[in-house]
């Protein structure tokens, strides 16, 4: 019996033998109001709830997400700091783009999983004469004016330099990308009227859209988006134009494992439950749940990297 009963008392070590005891710093690579921090706050707000953790917003926006991103890996291993940074910039670009910038390998870093994801659009200010995908194709392809689109990520500039290779059209030939520290600030420029289009996830556009300050033109998606069904897809015009803003929770390399277990146990099942996906389809995103482990993370990485970083080869950053 009291075998038994010292077996039972060590029961809460062994199922919680690490949790916070402090609020959780987060980095963000980017200036507030992106994709990566819309949807963090969704689950976060459900992991706060559950376990009475808080957690700090902490914005590092420069060289797309490398600033941070140098700054991360880091940072101590004691579970007090994450960051959910973007999959484009940092598995995909940085490598290529940043070589000399870039202070780290984004495999190395220990997935939790990945957040959500969605598509990227192509927007306009409400004054644009473009309406659509086809006017887009034949504004470029007739060469009679400039075009500037301001993005917020390196994603957002492949979706573009993918649309201008599948036109042959020369790198900065009346097409070119104005970058900023992050997508919400690109489309404040837009809106304003200083660059007429702009490309960033539709869940940072689309409720400027509602309230009748921008356009959308089309969606970088396979299947028309749940809510946008009558929203052009951009593949019908540009084939193979086909990309995603997603973000990644990951903790700094050689993390212990029983700090990595608590982040899973906590955030996997609050990134699939009915709230979040209340909260993320009204925000125009969707889960992955073959992402929501490391191996499937790195899986997915994986993917990205075969499928974009041909693309992003062909350019430079300030291309």
């Amino acid at each position: 019996m009291k075998t038994i009963l010292t077996l039972l008392s060590l029961i809460p070590a062994l199922a919680f033998a690490w949790q916070p005891t402090k609020p959780v710093t987060v980095i963000f690579p980017n200036a507030p109001a992106a994709g990566n921090e819309i949807s963090f706050r969704i689950v976060a707000s459900i992991v706060e709830r559950q376990t009475d953790i808080k957690f700090i917003n902490e914005h590092r926006p420069g060289a797309d997400g490398n600033i941070a991103m140098n700054h991360f890996v880091k940072v101590p291993t004691d579970g007090y700091t994450i960051a959910v940074p973007a999959c484009q910039s940092s598995w995909v670009t940085s490598p290529i783009w940043y070589p000399t910038v870039a202070k780290y390998n984004a495999t190395e870093f220990e997935a939790v999983a990945n957040i959500a994801r969605s598509p990227l659009a192509f927007w306009a200010h409400t004054g644009s004469n473009i309406n659509t995908p086809q006017d887009l194709v034949a504004a470029i392809q007739n060469k009679q004016r400039p075009l500037v689109f301001a993005i917020g990520g390196a994603g957002h500039k492949l979706a573009v330099e993918y649309l201008t290779m599948h036109l042959k059209v020369p790198n900065g030939d009346r097409v070119e990308t104005v970058a900023y520290k992050g997508p919400a600030q690109a489309l404040l420029d837009v809106m304003g009227g200083h660059v007429e289009f702009g490309v960033t996830p539709v869940t940072v556009g689309w409720p400027y859209v509602k309230a009748g300050k921008l356009k959308i033109i089309g969606i970088a998606n396979e299947q028309p988006l749940k809510g946008l069904e009558n929203v052009p897809l951009m593949k019908n015009v540009v084939p193979g134009l086909s990309i995603h803003g997603c973000w990644n929770l990951v903790l700094p390399p050689n993390t212990p494992k029983e700090i990595q277990s608590w982040y899973r146990e906590q955030f996997v099942p609050a990134i699939r439950s009915a709230e979040a996906a209340e909260k993320f389809a009204a925000n125009m995103m969707f889960i992955s749940p073959g992402e929501h482990s490391p191996e499937g993370v790195q899986a997915s990485m994986t993917r990205l990297r075969q499928v974009w970083q041909p693309v992003a080869g062909k350019i430079t950053p300030s291309d």
